[in-house]
């Protein structure tokens, strides 16, 4: 139940126009070429590429997400390559005698034994999508077709360039009613540009596309998806780059890099990344991210939505990181800002116990508990507790 919580808190955080972004993808076809980019918008930057080598005559993959290994996006040695993006919802209603299968097996397959648009969306149509309500994923093949993945909607469409972001097609009448501040910087800079299908002039778009704000992006892809090279762009710096050829990685066997390493330690991205993940003081991006409100009130630090911020980023440090001492400081930290708030209490109660300081976590439950009456959590939690030795 709290993940599901913290999953509508990041949702809202991202479609909320003061401290949300949007991702955002791009599409060329010119000339029997296909080039694609992306911006993964965020507030972590541990993102990272994993490669899966192909077997059994399976194609070899790369794909890219976050520490929780759950694929935001992929390319493979037959050009196909995906990206989703967090919308709002939108129900999904055709899903009577579909096939049952977890979303993130169904990509794998089809990163794994398709090179087209056409046979993915032949492959969908058979598969139960209803995990997709508050997402789309596109698809994008070598001729540049591409593949919407949207509630009941799967569609295909050829044109020579395409922008997508976090918004269904379905739901406009034209791309002149999309209100993200990031697609409309994008459309501007294409409407002002004729450009080719290169990586350099996709990386231009990518960047009108970037954001600089709290979720803004961590890092941007470009695909050649003819010569299979990747181009990477850390933390909407777009003076530098690595190129990194999808052939020659995907001969090695299966292995993965955390995206910041492929930078010099000296970059703006890289420093990011370091203060981000510094173990000895945790709370730090946060301290930093604070540091011109101080003298909010509690009401006010609510309503930047400083809860979610502060639950992102303790639980990555609790769940992915597995340090709950880190998470504990993080916790305490958003709770000397907002004292009242019953989640944060649960949140830092949960990093006692996995740190098996159940005097603490009881301590922090019956904290939550009586802010909030109604926590089943901290009931389930102040149970378990009961059976421990401490």
């Amino acid at each position: 139940m709290k993940n599901s919580i913290i999953k509508i808190i990041v949702l809202i955080l991202l479609l909320n126009p003061i401290v949300g972004s949007a991702c955002s993808m791009y599409k060329i076809t010119r000339n029997g070429k296909t080039i694609v980019g992306n911006n993964e918008d965020w507030l972590s930057p541990n993102s990272k590429f994993w490669f899966e080598t192909g077997t059994e005559g399976n194609y070899g993959v790369m794909y890219m997400g976050q520490l929780d290994n759950f694929a935001q996006g992929a390319i493979n040695d037959a050009g196909l390559v995906f990206d989703g993006f967090a919308n709002p919802d939108l129900p999904i209603n055709n899903a009577t005698g579909k096939i049952e299968i977890p979303i993130g097996d169904a990509i794998k397959n089809i990163m794994q034994t398709m090179s087209t648009a056409e046979e993915v969306k032949l492959y969908l149509e058979t598969i139960n999508l209803s995990s997709l309500e508050s997402s789309q994923i596109v698809f994008v093949d070598t001729t540049g077709t591409y593949l919407i993945v949207e509630g009941d909607a799967l569609i295909i469409g050829e044109e020579e360039e395409k922008a997508f972001s976090n918004f269904y097609y379905s739901q406009i009448e034209s791309e002149e009613d999309v209100e993200l501040e990031n697609f409309k910087q994008g459309m501007e800079f294409l409407k002002t540009s004729k450009g080719d299908a290169s990586i350099s002039y996709c990386g231009d778009v990518m960047q009108s596309m970037s954001s600089e704000g709290l979720f803004g992006t961590q890092y941007s892809t470009v695909y050649d998806l003819n010569t299979l090279t990747v181009r990477v762009y850390l933390f909407h710096d777009y003076s530098q780059f690595v190129d990194i050829d999808l052939k020659e990685q995907l001969e090695k066997d299966n292995h993965a890099i955390m995206i910041a390493d492929l930078f010099s330690k000296n970059s703006k991205g890289h420093q990011h990344y370091a203060k981000y993940n510094d173990e000895e003081n945790p709370q730090r991006f946060l301290s930093e991210l604070v540091a011109t409100s101080l003298n909010a009130t509690e009401s006010e630090f609510v309503e930047m939505g400083l809860n979610g911020i502060v639950n992102m980023v303790g639980y990555e440090w609790l769940k992915q990181k597995n340090n709950p001492e880190a998470a504990i400081k993080v916790f305490k930290f958003g709770i000397e800002l907002t004292p009242s708030d019953a989640d944060l209490h649960d949140s830092l109660g949960e990093a006692y116990f996995e740190n098996k300081n159940y005097a603490l976590s009881k301590l922090s439950y019956e904290k939550s508990l009586a802010l909030n009456p109604n926590n089943k959590n901290a009931k389930t939690f102040l149970a378990k507790i009961e059976t421990k030795k401490f």
